[in-house]
C-alpha cells in the first residue's frame, strides 16, 4: 500500500507532530544524534555531496548542487559493497537514464523527482516518486509517495504516551463496568 515520505532541509520542520507516523528524509550533514535517535527507522538520509559525518546516508542525490552522477553511481556501488540497506539513487527523470547507464548492472532503489504533481512515472522500477513541494502541504517539505513496499520497512509506531492513555482508559471502562454489574446485580 503505497505511503509518504517528506523531505526537508530543516529536520526541526519534520518533528510537527503531523509527521509522527510518517517516513521522514533530510540531509546527512544535517543530523545529529538526537535527530537519529528521535526519528529512528522513520528516517532516511540523503547525501548530497556536503558530507555524511555520522555515516547514515543511503541515498544519494544528483541534483544540481550535489553529487556529479559519476560520483553518485561510485557512491551507490561502494555503499552496495559495504551492505547498506535501502541504497537509493535519487534523480530527476532527466539524469536518470544516464545514472543507470553509469551503473551498469547495479540496480538501486530509484527515488524520482518530478515535483509538478506526476506521481507515476511510468516504469516498474521507481521505489518513490516526489511529486509536490511545500505549496502542497504549507510546510517546508517535498512530498514523496513511496510505492515499494520494501523500501525502509516501516510499522506504523504507537509511542508510550498513547499505550499508557489506552491502558488507563480501559482501567476507567473496567472500573465502570463492573460498578454497572453490581448495580445490575442488586436490581
Amino acid at each position: 500500500m503505497p505511503q509518504f515520505l517528506f523531505d526537508s532541509d530543516d529536520p526541526a520542520v519534520l518533528m510537527d507532530p503531523m509527521f509522527n507516523d510518517s517516513r521522514v528524509a533530510t540531509y546527512a550533514d544535517l543530523l545529529t544524534p538526537e535527530i537519529v535517535a528521535h526519528f529512528g527507522p522513520r528516517l532516511a538520509v540523503i547525501d548530497r555531496g556536503h558530507g555524511d559525518p555520522l555515516n547514515k546516508a543511503h541515498i544519494v542525490d544528483c541534483e544540481s548542487g550535489a553529487d556529479t552522477l559519476q560520483q553518485s553511481a561510485d557512491k551507490l556501488h561502494q555503499w552496495t559493497a559495504e551492505g547498506r540497506p535501502y541504497v537509493t539513487a535519487y534523480a530527476s527523470r532527466s539524469t536518470q537514464p544516464q545514472l543507470k547507464a553509469l551503473l551498469g548492472t547495479l540496480e538501486p532503489f530509484w527515488w524520482v523527482a518530478t515535483l509538478d504533481g506526476t506521481m507515476n512515472v511510468g516504469d516498474n522500477y521507481t521505489a518513490l516518486v516526489q511529486f509536490a513541494g511545500e505549496a502542497a502541504i504549507g510546510k517546508h517539505v517535498d512530498v514523496s509517495i513511496v510505492y515499494h513496499t520494501g523500501w525502509m520497512e516501516f510499522t506504523h509506531l504507537t509511542d508510550l504516551g498513547t499505550v499508557n492513555g489506552l491502558v488507563s482508559g480501559i482501567g476507567s471502562l473496567l472500573q465502570t463496568a463492573n460498578g454497572l454489574a453490581a448495580l445490575a446485580r442488586g436490581l
